[in-house]
């Protein structure tokens, strides 16, 4: 009882404080919040979903994916203002603007490109694009404003997905060795100094940053587009979900996602808010890891798990609404679904019969079969995620239920992203944001593991899926590719590379009078985007 009396004393000091810092902030500054701040600020380097958000914010994109709601080229916020493809689809010429500066005033040119290019398939990189530029075979500049990409084969989703991923990055200050090379990875890897300090081309600059505590940006001077219309963007750092919440409930905070566990409840938070709420392609699923643990790679055994899985409560319950159930890759408002794929109910009766027939025998209330266990761990973010570490109860005591043994191992976030990166797990709780066309090649493709450059970090392998990748991604008409994209999701609703549960709809909470919100199913993180034409 004393806790809670302490608890709710303290509460209420941060919301007196929380108001009269609200009454007397600028009002042309807008205060965000998140769990984590970024662990860095280059994009070939960082992974943290506030650090992919922040790089979206400096740096210029080649093709700008962001700001376009139905997820095609935004072009008016492209550094690549055309891009001409001929040839049959192998030849892309990308036509840059003139009068882009970097943030140390000098020029950007193709020079610029052409090295993000290369150093971005550099296999090296943490956070390397080489799945998507598989079948580059060429990239040149043709002169200060104008860079040439060949392929190998045609490619539908080459512009959206490899060229909307690109930044150009600066060969002046990252380019000591050939882009390509260990050396030149090992480099720009360990330089600490540009990560920290950045030199940038996008709207915003970083103003001030504390690690872990607060990161203020403010407009570019030198940026070539339109000016951002506030003065300054804070982002604040708290320990929880449930510390925002308050924050916002107290005046601290003017925008912030709201988790699903407190969506029921956003209607209670006092201030002069709005809500919005949009889908997200993101997609959450359990990723095996095929060589640590054997028995996953048996389809039946993963569809008796499948079964056993309340995803209805999850969606519903876990996610309060803000999620959509999961039947494979695709989730359900793409409009490239398939509604044909194989769906999975909640059926623990189904499961068991599937896992009997498989020759499963309960022993002890685990699993037996030729000496093995259907014994796995979970690994999740659930240490700094409060609806994952949910999320990952819930699909314990499921598959418990059906007789096969789940150990959770809940960790912070930064931890989880590197023993992911590492293939340091059994079983993993992944979310993915998905590309805006269509593409798991370098999540599903047996070649595409970390060695070569990809996320297939479980290491799975089936031939079936490799062919419908490779044909959906080099298919000479859109005819082509939609038939491969189709038969690419009813392959993986059935052999299950990962054992899918739901896609997200994001919820935040904003002022009523900011304006300028991109509610862009590919934002980078869980907030609203367009940040350039935020207006008080």
């Amino acid at each position: 009882m004393m806790r809670a009396v302490l608890a709710w004393i303290v509460i209420c000091v941060l919301a007196g404080c929380g108001a009269r810092q609200a009454e007397t902030r600028d009002p042309n500054v807008v205060v965000c919040a998140w769990i984590a701040g970024p662990d860095g600020f280059d994009p070939l380097v960082t992974a943290s979903s506030s650090a992919v958000m922040i790089d979206n914010l400096i740096y210029t994109p080649l093709v700008d994916m962001d700001t376009a709601p139905n997820m095609l080229p935004h072009w008016p916020t492209s550094l690549a203002y055309r891009v001409n493809v001929s040839e049959l689809g192998t030849r892309y010429v990308l036509r840059l603007r003139r009068g882009v500066r970097w943030s140390d005033g000098a020029a950007l040119t193709a020079k610029d490109v052409v090295f993000a290019v290369k150093l971005g398939r550099n296999r090296l990189m943490p956070r390397s694009f080489a799945g998507d530029f598989t079948l580059m075979r060429s990239v040149r500049a043709l002169d200060a404003h104008t860079v040439e990409i060949r392929l190998a084969k045609p490619s539908p989703p080459f512009l959206e997905n490899a060229l909307g991923e690109t930044f150009a990055l600066p060969e002046h200050v990252l380019g000591r060795y050939p882009p390509e090379t260990e050396r030149e990875a090992k480099f720009v890897i360990g330089d600490t100094a540009f990560s920290q300090h950045p030199t940038i081309s996008g709207p915003w600059r970083i103003l001030r940053n504390l690690p872990e505590s607060s990161l203020v940006i403010g407009p570019n001077p030198l940026y070539w587009g339109p000016k951002p219309k506030l003065d300054e963007i804070a982002f604040r750092v708290y320990p929880e979900q449930d510390s925002i919440y308050a924050a916002v409930d107290a005046g601290e905070v003017d925008v912030s996602d709201i988790p699903p566990n407190l969506w029921r409840i956003h209607g209670r938070l006092r201030g002069d808010h709005r809500f919005v709420t949009w889908p997200w392609n993101v997609a959450f699923a359990l990723v095996p890891n095929y060589r640590q643990t054997a028995w996953i790679g048996d389809p039946v055994v993963k569809r008796g798990m499948m079964y056993a899985l309340d995803r209805r409560f999850i969606t519903g319950g876990i996610m309060s609404g803000q999620a959509d159930i999961l039947n494979g890759p695709l989730p359900t408002f793409s409009p490239y679904y398939n509604k044909h794929v194989k769906t999975y109910a909640y059926d623990p009766a189904e499961s068991r019969r599937l896992l009997d027939a498989d020759g499963w025998r309960l022993r002890g209330g685990v699993r037996m079969k030729n000496g093995n266990a259907l014994r796995i761990t979970l690994k999740t973010e659930g240490a700094t995620d409060a609806v994952g570490s949910d999320v990952a109860e819930l699909v314990q005591a499921n598959l418990r239920a059906v007789g096969i043994d789940c150990v959770l191992e809940n960790e912070e976030l930064q931890t989880f992203f590197s023993d992911e990166l590492a293939s340091n797990f059994q079983l993993a709780l992944r979310g993915v944001i998905l590309l805006p066309y269509p593409d798991d090649y370098k999540y599903v493709h047996s070649t595409q593991t970390r060695a070569n450059g990809g996320f297939n970090e479980g290491f799975y392998r089936n031939r079936q899926i490799d062919r419908a990748l490779e044909t959906a991604r080099t298919a000479p008409s859109p005819r082509i590719a939609r038939a491969a994209l189709n038969r690419y999701q009813m392959l993986a609703s059935e052999d299950l590379p990962e054992l899918y549960l739901y896609s997200v709809r994001l919820g935040a909470v904003v002022p009523k009078n900011l304006t300028g919100l991109s509610l862009t199913p590919l934002a980078p993180a869980a907030l609203p985007m367009g940040q350039q034409f935020w207006r008080r």
